[in-house]
């Protein structure tokens, strides 16, 4: 039975399977999967949350919104709400305006939404401000509540103006809002420090005073105007009381009717800086005259020019600073003077510093000086320096325009030129046709007199040459300044007398030089010929010299040369050079030169001088006597000299000469080693008949040479005296004695040289 009971249960078990339905799970996965299959076919619309693992409809999102911002207080920011709900801050922008639309009372500012509940909020708290301080502006609540000042004052303040929000707009300042009684306490205020106020004062400082926004005292002033004026309407404005526009209209007549004008700065500092328009509103009737620190009646220009007229008539001068008040600048003088000075005032005068002179008191002044510049005049003619000066100037003209008034000026070198031109011409000169050319370079001035050329140099150079020099004339002023008690005038007036006093010394200058160039015309030509003279017989020295040494050994003879041309050859040169300088008005003094001092010399020469004399300086280091000769010619004919024909004649006589003063020298001479040196040279001559240049260094040599002519005795006392000579001048040990010996020995090499002529003369 048991086990049928069994059966009966187990198949009732079965039964009620049978009948019973199957129950389905899903996963979670499987739910995520098929929430988002049916988003994305948008079948159903749901909001993830930021952990993603729950699901929000827009509807419930938009109801969070609203609880949220009522859990807040009415404002909330949007990304602080987005992380209370849990979702993207894209998904609250995305239903933001859904939420706008349905509750008008809520507002979106900036990233925050506020509604009435808040605004009700802080509309009593501005209030709770306004009356407690009497005004707010909107600024001022920018700052405290964060929010853009627009919806502070639309939506806020002017909308709850008169209801929860009790006082009045700013007329002149919408952003301004304040209590009716704190605009009576401001303009009681103001009112008292306007009253108070008795000289101008900047509106600033006013505000710092009595605690005024800027826009409300301009708001208020023009209740108050009563007591005063504003420069102007700008920030840097400044009050002015009408008591004190009343005291400078006052100060203002009194001075000018009592001194005649009125400062600039004085004006100034009693707060009138356009004068102009004050005078001129002050003083509609007063001729008024406008200087540069000053403003004068005409009252004040009547007074001087009377002592302008005075210092006319009386040929003085008016110190126009003393006359005037001391506010006057030297400016303000000068403009006066412009004003003034006309007409015959001031043809009459001139004006130094604040000085008005009339010019009969500068002309007494210059007469003081003419015994100066005359004394200066002549001085500079004498030294050479007017005549340098004018040659300066005439080498700035072109070099045809200066050899054309060259030939019209120099009645002796245009003869000459005329002469030599001619052809051979005997006479004193032996007649060698030689070119020359004109060399003097005074009075270039073509076709005009020489009057008119002595007139002309002065003008021209009256500012780069000095007759007399300022420190000379101030010497003589300043006595005579300074008995007149106006030795502030002594710089001035020197340096306005000075170059008119140098004017009239080049005159006088020109008058000197012109009366004297006959005489030195005549001066010049002498020396011309006297130098001819010496350099023909220097070049005949030469040419004898060179004829003397030809007849020793060949070796020698290049040293000789170079001696010859070192000595008397320079000598030529150096004469040359020195004529040629004092032609040119040179400075330089070529006696003192070396070689290349003379080629620089030469170098800044005229291409006139320059071209002949330089083959003149080379050749003095050269090695021929005929290179010298020929550059010597070229170089005389430059200078309007010739040489003279060779005459065999004359050469007798100078070899003759030369002998003698030989023998003068050696016979007088004191000096032992010069003694064999005059005594070889006499021997030489004796010998030859020839002239003979030599160093003592070539002695030994022409002894030699002289050996054959000469007794064995007389050679052998000769050239102990030289080997003694030599001992001596080595400054040996054996000096002394060899000292000693020539001493000795020296009346005997005299006595050769003196009786060697007449050896000579009878074996002739």
């Amino acid at each position: 039975m048991a086990d049928w009971e069994e059966v009966k249960r187990l198949a009732a078990d079965f039964q009620k399977v049978q009948l019973s339905s199957t129950t389905q799970k899903l996963s979670e996965r499987n739910c995520v999967e098929i929430v988002s299959w049916l988003i994305d076919r948008k079948l159903i619309d749901l909001i993830f949350t930021t952990d993603g693992k729950e699901y929000i409809t827009a509807s419930h999102l938009i109801t969070n919104i609203q609880d949220e911002l009522y859990i807040a207080g009415g404002r909330i920011n949007l990304v602080e709400l987005a992380k209370i709900i849990g979702v993207d801050l894209t998904h609250i922008n995305n239903h933001l305006n859904e939420v706008l639309k349905n509750r008008k009372d809520i507002h979106n500012i900036l990233g925050q939404l506020i509604d009435s509940s808040y605004v009700d909020r802080i509309a009593g708290e501005i209030n709770e401000k306004l009356q407690q301080n009497g005004q707010i502006s909107v600024g001022d609540l920018t700052l405290s509540y964060d929010l853009p000042a627009d919806f502070l004052q639309h939506q806020v303040v002017e909308k709850h103006l008169g209801k929860l929000i009790f006082g009045q707009q700013d007329k002149n300042d919408a952003k301004v809002f304040f209590t009716e009684g704190f605009v009576a306490r401001s303009k009681a205020q103001l009112r008292g420090a306007l009253v108070g106020l008795t000289r101008p004062t900047s509106v600033a400082s006013i505000l710092n005073q009595i605690g005024l926004s800027e826009k409300l005292f301009f708001s208020l002033f023009d209740q108050s105007c009563m007591y005063g004026i504003l420069s102007s309407r700008l920030p840097g404005a400044q009050y002015i009381p009408n008591c004190y526009l009343r005291s400078q209209v006052e100060w203002v007549n009194n001075f000018y009717k009592q001194n005649g004008y009125l400062e600039y700065d004085s004006l100034t500092r009693i707060g009138i800086n356009d004068y102009k328009t004050f005078l001129k509103k002050q003083l509609p009737n007063e001729e008024l005259f406008y200087l540069a620190s000053v403003v004068v009646l005409k009252r004040i220009l009547d007074r001087i020019e009377a002592d302008i007229e005075e210092c006319v008539s009386s040929k003085t001068y008016v110190d126009l600073q003393s006359n005037l008040p001391s506010s006057f600048t030297s400016k303000d003088i000068s403009i006066l003077l412009e004003k003034l000075l006309s007409g015959q005032n001031k043809q009459q005068t001139i004006v130094i510093e604040d000085f008005v002179i009339s010019k009969s008191f500068l002309e007494s002044l210059s007469s003081k000086c003419e015994e100066l510049v005359k004394e200066k005049a002549k001085s500079v003619v004498e030294s050479g320096k007017y005549q340098k000066h004018i040659i300066e100037i005439q080498g700035s003209q072109t070099k045809s325009h200066r050899s054309d008034d060259f030939e019209e000026k120099v009645d002796k070198k245009e003869e000459r030129r005329k002469k030599a031109a001619g052809g051979k011409s005997g006479g004193g000169t032996q007649g060698r046709e030689t070119k020359t050319k004109s060399t003097k370079k005074h009075f270039r001035g073509g076709n005009k007199n020489e009057d008119e050329d002595d007139e002309v140099a002065p003008s021209e150079s009256k500012k780069q040459f000095e007759v007399v020099n300022e420190s000379e004339i101030r010497e003589i002023l300043q006595g005579y300044l300074e008995e007149e008690g106006v030795d502030v005038l002594t710089d001035p007036l020197t340096t306005y007398l000075t170059p008119k006093l140098n004017e009239q010394g080049l005159q006088i200058a020109a008058e000197i030089f012109q009366t004297t160039v006959a005489d030195r015309t005549a001066s010049r030509k002498q020396t011309h010929n006297e130098l001819q003279t010496k350099l023909n017989a220097l070049i005949s020295d030469v040419r004898l010299f060179e004829k003397g040494l030809k007849l020793l050994p060949a070796d020698i003879q290049p040293q000789l040369v170079k001696y010859l041309l070192k000595t008397v050859c320079t000598d030529v040169a150096t004469e040359i050079l020195s004529y040629v300088a004092g032609e040119t008005m040179s400075s330089s003094v070529p006696e003192n030169f070396n070689n290349d001092q003379r080629l620089k010399f030469v170098n800044e020469l005229s291409p006139e001088f320059k071209v002949p004399l330089l083959p003149l300086v080379k050749s003095l280091t050269g090695q021929s006597i005929d290179e010298f000769m020929s550059a010597a010619e070229t170089a005389l004919a430059a200078c309007s000299m010739i040489i003279k024909k060779v005459d065999k004649k004359k050469d007798r006589v100078t070899v003759l000469n030369h002998k003698h003063e030989l023998l003068e020298k050696l016979n007088h001479c004191d000096d032992l080693a010069l003694v064999l040196h005059l005594a070889t040279l006499i021997i030489f001559t004796t010998t030859t008949q020839c002239m003979l240049h030599a160093s003592g260094r070539h002695i030994s040599t022409v002894l030699t040479y002289l050996k054959s002519s000469l007794a064995e005795d007389q050679y052998t006392e000769l050239m102990s005296y030289h080997d003694f000579v030599t001992l001596m001048l080595s400054n040996g040990s054996e000096a002394e004695s060899a000292k000693v010996k020539l001493k000795e020995k020296v009346q005997t090499v005299k006595n050769i040289a003196n009786e060697f002529k007449k050896v000579s003369t009878e074996k002739t």
